[in-house]
């Protein structure tokens, strides 16, 4: 399933351009041509489209990507080439530039493809990596900053057919030449730094992790490398699925033999547990129900579990602060007692769980609704939901009336832009404005589950997927007052990568993702310093070490749509030139397992300053889809 990102206007393109017409429509003389001299057909008349033919290949070997393969017996296509295949497919062309494109002279310009096909995929320019994308993420593949009309450059694009290894049907969907904004593509972006400027505490470590249905293992080598990460709060729901068993004579017993697991697994990482009530133990079902998804047979007996839970925690020694009640019910997954509706079913779970817990120790945090998507319900033009709204404003209702605790507030969310965010956190705000004995008593505002996509997508294994985490982190929740973002989920189930959820592969290594929770939880420095450098692509943090004196910067670059690369100059006032410094790099080709298996760990790049002044300046490329972090 995808939603239509709601920036829809590209950032890096200063002309209105025109959209590639299938080459098949040129006069034969042209095509004959242009195949005999080994270039891509495009159009020689400025007045008329540029036109790109390209050769196309189902199968699948990464020495396509090589300027000298030959393609020859390849089948030639176009813009709206449909086909269909498994895994991946590859489209290759050597491309001549014209003199110009629609009447503009491309003598000096920067000239670029955009480009959406498939699921995403990765674009190489004479042979190396240049770009990756995903189909809600589309491509600009730059071809060359200062262009020579008639220069030729080699493309070959390895497109995903999806995450799984089935047959897909897919289409080249866009594919037109361009010319970039010289002041985007060339002119430096300014990020400012004042050294002496503090603004208070940075968030750190500011980045949990979410898992559903436990981990692949518990072993202390998992638990070693979420503490080096300094994974502090660590959410998991179906942790009362498995509590319940019956005996051969019918009886029932409590197994806490799951919940223990995971119990020592938290002290083992030195995390707080956020522990989400769910889902109901198959003897406790009111309704047959295999997804664990019913109502309680008896109310009363269910919040008996929750409470010998809660008491178990702490007479075993891991008390338990965050209690969450149930997960996503506004989806409309729960089965309903007669005549209620979700929403009666859960206000009652919340009452249920909240006084169990609270008996069992009342000093814990009570929390929910754990609605999907955003604050909204459907249609509704704010932004995306599902009963959104009903479930909020249903939560806090229910607690003004009723005097119900509600200590955190919780919602879930993927995919969205970082502008959406938010929004959807400055939105369950303004509720809570109508709610004013719940506003005094809500400290907290968790997303529980937070990830690039809800279906699996390759974009989230690579650092596209690390890009958009670092930009949802500092212009979404950072921005608006989020306290715990929890990262779904934790560690991947398939190996090799498929677009799994996690944070780390199957085997432990971390993704563009985990580096960019390793950038935020680990090596940023304390207190905030003023920072001024953003726009639609950039985004900036900086922070200073106030005992050591050591300045990290964070820089993003990440676009909804065909973003650019972009030359960046850091300006540090009131610092003299450092005795050293490092600049960490996530990108493309840098601290990317997929990219590179055997470089999956945090690289760094050289990173050279100079006085002016008072001030220390750096000047450096950052491409689209990367993440950096200057550290002095």
């Amino acid at each position: 399933m995808r939603f239509e990102t709601q920036n829809q206007t590209g950032s890096a393109i200063a002309y209105s351009f025109i959209q590639l017409q299938r080459w098949t429509l040129m006069p034969l003389f042209m095509l004959i041509i242009c195949l005999i001299f080994g270039c891509a057909p495009i159009c020689a008349d400025n007045a008329e489209p540029a036109q790109i033919a390209w050769k196309f290949s189902a199968h699948h070997n990464m020495d396509f990507a090589k300027p000298s393969f030959d393609d020859s017996s390849w089948q030639t296509v176009g813009t709206g080439h449909k086909w269909k295949c498994a895994d991946f497919a590859w489209f290759r062309s050597r491309i001549q530039i014209p003199s110009g494109i629609d009447d503009i002279p491309t003598a000096g310009q920067a000239i670029a493809i955009e480009w959406n096909a498939a699921d995403g995929g990765e674009c190489y320019v004479d042979g190396k990596i240049a770009v990756r994308y995903d189909n809600d993420h589309p491509a600009l593949i730059l071809l060359t900053k200062k262009c020579t009309p008639g220069h030729r450059v080699d493309v070959a694009i390895r497109v995903f057919m999806g995450a799984d290894s089935a047959e897909h049907e897919r289409t080249l969907d866009d594919c037109r030449l361009v010319i970039v904004d010289k002041k985007t593509i060339a002119q430096p972006f300014d990020v400012k730094v004042d050294s002496n400027k503090t603004l208070g505490a940075l968030p750190s470590p500011y980045i949990g992790l979410s898992q559903g249905g436990g981990l692949p293992d518990y072993s202390d080598d998992l638990a070693k490398l979420f503490r080096e990460y300094r994974i502090k709060w660590f959410r998991m729901d179906n942790l009362l699925t498995n509590a319940v068993k019956k005996n051969d004579d019918g009886t029932l017993r409590y197994d806490w033999t799951d919940l223990d697991r995971r119990l020592d697994f938290m002290r083992k990482v030195g995390c707080e547990l956020i522990f989400c009530i769910s889902y109901m133990p198959e003897p406790y079902d009111a309704v047959e129900d295999h997804n664990r998804h019913s109502y309680p047979r008896d109310w009363d007996e269910f919040g008996e579990l929750v409470y010998q839970a809660a008491k178990h925690c702490i007479d075993r020694g891991t008390p338990v602060k965050y209690w969450e009640v149930w997960n996503e019910i506004n989806t409309g997954w729960m089965r309903d007692p007669e005549g209620w509706d979700h929403l009666k079913t859960y206000t009652t779970l919340y009452d249920t769980c909240w006084k169990a817990v609270r008996r069992a120790d009342p000093k814990a945090w009570i929390g929910g609704p754990a609605v999907a998507s955003g604050p909204w319900n459907e249609n509704d033009p704010r932004g995306p939901g599902v009963n959104g709204e009903k479930f909020m404003r249903g939560l806090f209702e229910h607690c003004e009336k009723t005097g119900a605790a509600l200590d955190f507030v919780t919602w879930h969310e993927y995919f969205h832009p970082p502008s959406t965010m938010k929004k959807e956190a400055e939105q369950i705000r303004e509720y809570l404005n109508d709610y004013p004995k719940v506003k005094k008593q809500v400290k907290e505002y968790a997303v529980t589950e937070w990830g690039y996509a809800w279906w699996h997508d390759r974009a989230g294994d690579n650092e596209i997927g690390g890009a958009w985490a670092a930009a949802t982190l500092l212009k979404g929740w950072m921005a608006a007052g989020v306290h715990k973002p929890c990262w779904f989920y934790a560690k991947d189930g398939c190996s090799p990568p498929c677009g799994d959820w996690g944070m780390f592969t199957s085997a432990n290594k971390p993704k563009p993702v985990a580096h960019v929770c390793r950038l935020f939880n680990i090596i940023m420095a304390p207190e905030k310093l003023s920072c001024d450098g953003e726009d639609d692509q950039i985004g900036s943090v900086a922070s200073i070490d106030p005992k050591s004196g050591r300045i990290t910067v964070l820089i993003f670059n990440f676009a909804e749509r065909f973003g650019s690369p972009r030359q960046i100059k850091l300006t540090i006032s009131g610092r003299s030139k450092p005795a050293s410094c490092r600049r960490y790099l996530v990108d493309a080709s840098h601290s990317n397992v997929i990219n590179d298996e055997s470089k999956p760990d945090l690289e760094t790049v050289p990173c050279d300053f100079k006085q002016h002044g008072d001030s220390i300046v750096t000047t450096f490329d950052l491409e689209n889809n990367a993440v950096t972090l200057i550290e002095l």
